[in-house]
């Protein structure tokens, strides 16, 4: 496909961070998520895993994401029977997944099978997009296929305000009710390059959570972003990296890595540091990471991390 990067330009790609990468991988035991005073927050996640990070890579988009999910526990650990389940993707336009615009469909319709199979009572999976994009890349008919429901966020009774007690730039946000009531909430973002932020990935993906997002684009855009994580709870992210969109973010059309992988974790900021790999960016210099790292939201520093690499 036009602009696709190579996997020996990958490679190159992951030497160029190796140090940092070697360090990640071995890990040692501090988990900010897992910490005590973490855990026992109101936003704290129902399950943590024995690693931070798993990271499962091969041709499969729906194996990568099973076998990243089965590292962390399985998504029995996750979904308990009568759960309602709500997953936030990124489901924006209307391409195919090698064009790495939007969430894989088929690691939707996996995560929507196995949550139901989990026994999920529902599976809501929404986005504050129109319809159309659901329905034109693919997105609405691998949930319906795997029994689960879409809701396109588009009116403002579909949000409740939500104070920000530590916010600087936002003192409320209107949020999904959808995702603030929900018993299990699952971020699938895709990794990818953003004219406006550099980066996209978990974090930013919750924007599609949240009613005004000009206001954001008005004020201090990372900052928003960082101060509305703070009070929307991850109980499991699974971003999607098996292609990156390398240029011309979000929309495209722009250079494409196969990176073939899938990165999952219960961290928000993990999850995006790592991700910041296939961008060759340091996760310290994109300004929502770094906000969000220093209101507690979740760790930057990948050599604080215990991270399993592997084939899916």
């Amino acid at each position: 496909m036009p602009g696709e990067v190579s996997r020996r330009d990958f490679l190159k790609r992951a030497a160029i961070l190796g140090a940092g990468a070697a360090a990640a991988s071995i890990g040692c035991a501090h988990r900010m998520i897992g910490s005590s005073a973490v855990a026992t927050s109101p936003l704290a996640p129902r399950h943590v895993p024995p690693i931070d990070l798993a990271v499962a890579r091969g041709d499969d988009a729906a194996q990568n994401c099973l076998a990243a999910v089965r590292s962390l526990g399985g998504f029995e650990k996750f979904v308990r029977t009568g759960d309602r389940v709500v997953i936030k993707p990124n489901p924006v336009g209307t391409n195919p997944p090698d064009r790495a615009i939007n969430t894989h469909p088929d690691m939707i319709d996996a995560v929507v099978r196995e949550c139901r199979r989990a026994g999920a009572r529902e599976v809501v999976v929404v986005s504050h997009d129109d319809i159309r994009s659901f329905q034109g890349n693919g997105t609405a008919a691998a949930v319906e296929r795997a029994g689960g429901l879409v809701r396109a966020l588009q009116e403002r009774n579909q949000f409740r305000d939500v104070a920000i007690p530590r916010g600087r730039v936002l003192q409320t946000v209107g949020v999904s009710t959808d995702v603030l009531d929900c018993d299990l909430f699952i971020n699938m973002p895709i990794a990818k390059h953003h004219a406006g932020t550099h980066f996209t990935g978990t974090l930013k993906n919750l924007m599609g959570a949240v009613w005004d997002r000009n206001y954001y684009h008005q004020m201090d855009l990372h900052q928003c972003i960082a101060e509305a994580a703070t009070v929307i709870r991850h109980d499991l992210v699974i971003l999607d990296a098996n292609h990156v969109l390398l240029t011309n973010g979000p929309v495209g059309p722009g250079q494409v890595l196969r990176a073939r992988q899938v990165v999952a974790g219960i961290d928000p900021v993990a999850v995006d540091a790592y991700a910041c790999r296939y961008l060759e960016f340091d996760p310290r210099e994109i300004g929502h990471l770094r906000a969000a790292h220093a209101l507690g939201v979740g760790e930057i520093d990948l050599g604080r991390l215990t991270i399993r690499e592997f084939d899916a």
